[in-house]
């Protein structure tokens, strides 16, 4: 299922609670505006399973931040446990890896080194000066921020392309047609940080996001609670649709024209920053799932 994340998973080293901190202050305007959700261990709660809280909050992750250094790698869970998982899924494109270099590491022998690093691992952290270490911070606080809003973005044309051919089967009063597909489709690339279209010329990146305003970029953010409460109980109700044997009753339908209209509502304001960013080519095409949503309201 698409789902638009915003949770930032922090691995650290204890030796490197400090780098933490410090991401944690940088990141504060971005957390001020729920932008982005933050998590390391310090949330785990006296009594808690860890092991199972670390899983869940990977599982949320649509970005992963590795502070890296010697004690990074000299520990046997982040080793053992952590990182093998954290690669699995950046390899399988469920979440974003960014590796910041705070330290002098043996990085180079480990799967690690695949990824490129959000800075130069030949100057970590620990190796500059105060003034050079806070320009850098801001640099990593920038392209964390940047990668979730990517993927808030991503989750967001995922929907739309799942939703289309349900939406329009339901409004022509006629079955789905299974496995259909549109001739563009997104996918997400978080190692690239970006989303492109199979069928499509056109892809969005982070550079793309720049010629957003600075509002528009954190609505873009604000959208995810909506989105995915929404995209769930729409997902729920089409699943207790098919359990009952597909008959749909009059409350049934209200119910889920009601879900879909908050979805359209929410998507439409998606579809708009494609013409703020001049991708016109992708405005053409998801122009049928505004036609879709003009006629939902209007139902």
């Amino acid at each position: 299922m698409a789902e638009a994340r915003k949770t930032v998973f922090v691995s650290y080293a204890r030796e490197d609670r400090r780098w933490a901190n410090e991401l944690l202050t940088f990141l504060a305007p971005w957390i001020r505006e729920k932008r982005v959700n933050l998590w390391d261990d310090s949330r785990i709660q006296p009594g808690a399973s860890w092991r199972a809280e670390i899983e869940s909050a990977i599982e949320e992750a649509a970005v992963a931040v590795l502070l890296v250094s010697k004690a990074f790698f000299a520990s046997d869970f982040i080793s053992e446990y952590e990182l093998p998982i954290l690669v699995e899924r950046a390899r399988t494109r469920q979440m974003r890896l960014a590796w910041v270099a705070v330290g002098y590491s043996a990085v180079e022998a480990t799967p690690l080194w695949q990824f490129q690093a959000v800075n130069d691992p030949s100057r970590p952290l620990e190796a500059l000066t105060g003034p050079q270490r806070n320009k850098a911070m801001v640099d990593i606080a920038k392209k964390i921020a940047d990668a979730v809003t990517i993927r808030t973005l991503a989750g967001g044309l995922q929907i739309i392309d799942e939703t289309t051919e349900p939406l329009e089967a339901a409004l022509e009063g006629r079955p789905e047609r299974a496995g259909r597909e549109f001739r563009i489709q997104a996918n997400y690339e978080p190692a690239q940080d970006r989303i492109s279209f199979r069928g499509a010329y056109q892809s969005i990146a982070v550079d793309d996001l720049t010629r957003l305003p600075e509002a528009d970029r954190e609505f873009i953010a604000d959208l995810e609670d909506s989105l995915v409460r929404n995209y769930k109980r729409w997902s729920a109700v089409r699943k207790g649709l098919g359990d009952a044997g597909g008959t749909l009753d009059g409350e049934v339908e209200n119910q889920l024209t009601r879900i879909a209209k908050l979805m359209c509502r929410d998507l439409n304001a998606i579809l708009g920053f494609l013409r703020e960013m001049h991708k016109a080519e992708l405005e053409d095409h998801y122009a049928r799932y505004r036609y879709i949503c003009e006629r939902l309201n209007a139902a």
